[in-house]
């Protein structure tokens, strides 16, 4: 399977279907989504794997227009976290064991696994509810832009400690229909038994790079290839206060 051939899988179920039809919606109605839908979505999210059991995560539906208009400028600004049905924070949830272990009588210690677990379980949990969601009939578009200013969503949502803020999600009802964004071809990805070298490594992005840059253009957006766009995001650090935030919060990243 080439690069051009992902969205004409053929269909093998309905649940792949789902899959493949993903896009990153960032136009809504201002239908908030039913409650009846989001509690379905939240016992399919929960069904996800979590590592012996330990549940490290929360989700925080943002229903105050006012704390969501200051979460969208925080972001970006990106107005559509205020403007979709519905907006929600994925955190890791180190509180909930840090309150049996006191209630037990221990010292709660941890190192970097138990931040690693919640937010590896907590992504678990995001891309089950995301999929339910979708297969609604909602969009949805992950926000990372939240993490732009931690302490500031920290005082928005008064978090207490063990509460980590790991990304946002928007979802609703769609107002626009975008294309699909190219993904690298699967052999790209997948590999058996060792990773390939650097030269096949590197065929793969420049074949890549073509069908990025036609994806682009056909959006009347300027057409630069992936690497350009790695090139330059790659080349300076992002949210350096990151690792301060979270060992404010309880987190061990050591």
């Amino acid at each position: 399977m080439n690069n051009s051939d992902q969205t004409q899988t053929e269909s093998t179920n309905p649940t792949i279907d789902t899959m493949l039809a993903h896009r990153s919606i960032r136009k809504y109605t201002p239908d908030p989504i039913p409650q009846e839908h989001i509690n379905a979505a939240m016992i399919a999210g929960q069904a996800a794997a979590t590592s012996s059991a330990v549940q490290p995560y929360c989700i925080l539906h943002i229903t105050d227009n006012d704390k969501r208009q200051q979460i969208a400028d925080l972001a970006g600004p990106q107005q559509k976290v205020r403007d979709c049905g519905s907006f929600f924070v994925i955190c890791a949830d180190l509180r909930k064991h840090m309150l049996i272990t006191e209630r037990a009588g221990n010292d709660y210690k941890t190192g970097l696994e138990a931040f690693l677990v919640g937010a590896v379980d907590a992504s678990l949990f995001a891309q089950n509810f995301t999929l339910a969601l979708e297969s609604l009939g909602y969009g949805t578009c992950y926000i990372g832009g939240i993490r732009n200013d931690l302490p500031k969503l920290n005082d928005i949502l008064n978090l207490p400690q063990g509460v980590l803020p790991l990304y946002g999600l928007c979802a609703g009802t769609p107002d626009e229909s975008p294309s699909h964004r190219p993904r690298l071809a699967p052999q790209a990805m997948l590999f058996e038994n060792q990773y390939p070298s650097d030269e096949q490594n590197l065929a793969h992005i420049d074949q890549y790079d073509e069908l990025y840059k036609q994806y682009l253009t056909d959006r009347g957006a300027n057409p630069a290839t992936w690497s350009e766009s790695i090139a330059k995001k790659y080349s300076y650090a992002a949210r350096e206060g990151l690792a301060d935030f979270y060992e404010s919060k309880g987190a061990k990243l050591c």
